[in-house]
């Protein structure tokens, strides 16, 4: 189990650009998470690879759930049969 106490902050798109370098290491070795603003509105974020990695998990995990409750209440009547095209019709 994951937990991540991360500190964040807010730069320009602009100021990150310059200094890619530098926000990479600070999310990276630092743990932060930068949100790149555009216009003072956050258009992005750099975060640490292990947040991103626990984000697509979680992610997983909850489409594997949404799926088993929907077949869980399926009917015969929902399942579409599936049938192979081997030339086109038309």
């Amino acid at each position: 189990m994951y937990v991540l106490y991360m500190a964040s902050v807010e730069i320009p798109v602009t100021e990150a650009r310059a200094h890619i370098s530098d926000v990479t290491n600070r999310a990276e070795y630092g743990g932060e998470i930068i949100y790149l603003t555009r216009h003072n509105r956050r258009a992005a974020a750099v975060v640490p690879a292990e947040a991103a990695e626990l984000l697509e998990k979680l992610e997983d995990l909850a489409d594997v759930e949404e799926v088993r409750q929907v077949l869980a209440t399926a009917t015969d009547e929902d399942f579409v049969p599936f049938r192979r095209r081997t030339r086109r019709e038309g």
